[in-house]
């Protein structure tokens, strides 16, 4: 049984291919932990996943933050990137994991991947 790691947007056309994918793998026999944000919560541990949110100030994905002004997800992402980044490994720490599964669209994942020393799938990937 190997251990995996899925990496989502949390956006409804990055999570349901993932739900998908990641379903399969646990009907196999796979854990899963899922990263995405709370209003996908429930959808994730109904497959049998374990679920890891992002952290509310740190979610990239968001389209504000806690400012005076906007921030896009974006702006955030490319300004602080590792905070990010440490948010996941904290979270995950002590967990050993086989791979990662991730969409395009996701950000870090290469970074992420290389930290925890594991190999990736880019979900939807063409080759």
């Amino acid at each position: 049984m190997s251990q995996v790691l899925f990496l989502s947007v949390p956006s409804e056309s990055d999570v349901q291919p993932n739900l998908g994918l990641a379903s399969e793998l646990i009907t196999r026999g796979e854990k899963v932990t899922f990263f995405s944000s709370d209003e996908f919560k429930m959808p994730i541990e109904n497959i049998g996943a374990d679920f890891k949110a992002y952290n509310k100030d740190l979610d990239v994905f968001n389209a504000t933050e806690n400012s005076e002004k906007p921030k896009s997800g974006l702006i955030t992402a490319l300004l602080e990137p590792m905070k990010f980044i440490d948010d996941i490994v904290v979270q995950i720490r002590g967990l050993k994991f086989d791979y990662a599964v991730f969409s395009p669209a996701y950000p870090y994942a290469n970074i992420i991947t290389q930290l925890l020393g594991i190999p990736k799938t880019e979900y939807g990937a063409s080759n």
